[in-house]
């Protein structure tokens, strides 16, 4: 195990189960992904065209052909998709995350299930008019997704996380007073501080600023609030108000915005060639098609997407180490964010580049350290 490990007052035995489990989380993605895309194309070579002429022998209408072939295709989509939701739960439970109960976990899957299903209502159909009646359809639906960005950006907070955890004022005025004076310093308004009841779910720290504009807010959870002192809780909430400072929010909602927008031009120069191999049209029957493209693209992005988010996230502990001016308690903090969240600390330089969305925790530590080298 790398040296750096021990140096920086990282468990040992933690890192090493931190370092079995992502190996592990990566095999199962791995698995999850070339199973749906094996399941699509199956779907799509001997089941797509049946169900869509099925669904046509009760109306001509074309919206709502689309809109019942999409419900019948999200509903199977969903139940194949919980079984490997369900083997990554049990994947959280066997490496001691998740502390979360069958009856939650099945009410959480069933919430999400539902969401997603009328995501997709919301969408495929429309989407599927566009593509069979326009050649620009890709520009109107890049411009849908981006909003659709912006909103779920703006209502997620307020609506979307109350459904899957508990939230109310954080009642320690001593740290929400903190709280309020660093973000008056670093110029960002937020509503307030909020708790989140994580604990009855899940092992993992978390604190952040969630929300754009008018529904801004830092949330720490209970776990986070139980474990770290108002010295580290700061440093955490330094780094996220680093995030918005430097407009992380916006470029980050830009970057999946182009991912969408390649995404949908490949869809438009594939898509026909790619459904004849299939012998599809260009309609609705052709929808799985249209998901493996989609997700081929984003799999071929995510390195980029990878590397500019580390760039971001370093970015924003460099603000934090400014604003906060704690360098020791920001390094106790990246040690103990790895520890209990079972992030391997110093991973193969090419697992990181593919894989992770922040910098190494070892990186992490040893940015703080050598900020309070020199500030000495």
């Amino acid at each position: 195990m790398n040296n750096r490990i021990k140096e920086y007052g990282f468990d040992l035995k933690t890192q090493e189960k931190a370092r079995h489990y992502h190996a592990e989380r990566l095999w199962f993605k791995l698995v999850h992904y070339a199973a749906l895309l094996a399941l699509l194309l199956l779907f799509a070579a001997f089941g797509s065209s049946k169900l869509a002429r099925a669904v046509s022998g009760f109306t001509d209408n074309t919206w709502l052909i689309n809109l019942i072939y999409t419900a019948i295709f999200a509903v199977g989509f969903f139940l194949v998709d919980a079984l490997f939701d369900w083997w990554s739960h049990q994947i959280e439970r066997k490496y001691g995350i998740s502390t979360q109960s069958v009856r939650s976990w099945l009410g959480d899957e069933l919430k999400g299930g539902v969401i997603n299903i009328i995501l997709f209502l919301l969408a495929i159909p429309a989407l599927y008019i566009g593509i069979v009646e326009s050649h620009i359809w890709w520009l109107s639906a890049w411009l849908i997704a981006t909003g659709f960005i912006l909103l779920m950006g703006f209502i997620s907070p307020v609506l979307l996380m109350p459904l899957f955890f508990k939230f109310e004022p954080l009642t320690d005025e001593d740290l929400v007073e903190r709280l309020r004076r660093l973000a008056e310093r670093a110029g960002v308004k937020v509503i307030g501080v909020f708790k989140m009841g994580a604990a009855a779910k899940t092992k993992r720290a978390i604190g952040a600023l969630t929300g754009i504009g008018a529904t801004r807010r830092i949330i720490l959870s209970d776990t986070l609030l139980e474990n770290y002192t108002p010295d580290e809780i700061e440093t955490v909430i330094a780094h996220e108000l680093g995030h918005h400072v430097h407009k992380d929010i916006w470029k980050g909602i830009t970057i999946f915005s182009a991912m969408f927008l390649a995404g949908f031009i490949v869809v438009d120069l594939a898509l026909a060639p790619f459904a004849r191999i299939f012998g599809l049209g260009n309609g609705i029957e052709s929808l799985p098609l249209f998901l493996i493209i989609i997700a081929g693209v984003f799999a071929v992005l995510q390195p980029l997407h990878s590397t500019i988010s580390r760039w971001f996230e370093g970015n924003a502990d460099q603000y934090a180490l400014e604003l906060a001016h704690k360098p020791e308690a920001q390094a106790r903090v990246d040690v103990k964010l790895c520890d209990q969240n079972l992030r391997y600390a110093a991973p193969h330089p090419l697992i990181e580049f593919l894989f992770y969305d922040h910098p190494a925790g070892v990186k992490r530590v040893e940015r703080a350290l050598e900020f309070k080298r020199n500030s000495q």
